[in-house]
């Protein structure tokens, strides 16, 4: 796997997370009632389930509980409260990251940059997800995701590329190579592409078909329809 810089210290980890975790706020701020706004990339969910679900996670990170990315929304507050419930644990946050684990640190990035981004592609708002501090380490981390459970499933290996960067996952020689922009890549591995837009990036080798399977793990599963475009390449 090529090497990149990935914020691995709790300070820059912090320093991105309250990027994500501002932005998100200064977006749900701006909708007049954001518990009426769907977000498609979130299934079932409003602009306010979603930060309902991102203050749920920030909770159980700063009381150091055995946390997924796929706690529920919380529940009985308004989008207001939310918000304000978050900037106060924001407080506790830098406490936390220090005491935690680096895998439980960069899951919590992963799981806000990843709403972020969902939220400002719901609402078109300027999205440039490469320049983000947490890109790096989430699209290591999905990929190293993927990688568990393309050998979990006792898949061939499988290179992956981005202009930019490239990775092998699974064992052994890779049986294929899947091209595509590095935010293609992100977005497919944690279950913003349909299997077609999967098959739609750029295959050389074996077909997409034999990897299947593998882009649904942990939390993610690619939705049955689109909910965004492919960015390209």
């Amino acid at each position: 796997m090529t090497a990149a810089p990935t914020p691995h210290d709790p300070t820059e980890q912090l320093a991105a997370y309250r990027r994500s975790r501002e932005a998100i706020a200064a977006l749900a701020a701006a909708l007049p009632d954001p518990a009426a706004v769907e977000v498609p990339a979130c299934p079932d969910w409003t602009v306010r389930d979603l930060i309902g679900h991102l203050v749920h996670i920030n909770e159980s990170f700063v009381a150091l509980e055995d946390s997924q990315i796929d706690l529920a929304p919380a529940a009985g507050l308004g989008t207001e409260e939310l918000l304000a419930r978050w900037a106060e644990l924001d407080a506790e946050l830098p406490a936390a990251l220090e005491r935690s684990p680096e895998l439980r640190r960069r899951i919590l990035l992963l799981d806000v940059f990843s709403h972020e981004l969902d939220l400002r592609l719901r609402l078109d708002a300027p999205v440039e997800p490469t320049a983000h501090p947490a890109f790096d380490g989430s699209l290591d981390l999905s990929t190293m995701g993927f990688g568990l459970a393309v050998h979990g499933g006792g898949l061939p290996a499988l290179r992956i590329e981005t202009p930019e960067r490239s990775w092998v996952v699974g064992e052994g020689d890779p049986a294929a190579t899947v091209r595509g922009s590095a935010v293609d890549v992100f977005r497919s591995l944690t279950g913003r592409r349909t299997r077609p837009q999967i098959e739609g990036l750029e295959w050389t080798g074996e077909p997409a078909g034999k990897w299947a399977d593998a882009f649904a793990w942990g939390p993610f599963t690619p939705p049955a329809a689109e909910v965004e475009p492919l960015a390209g390449r």
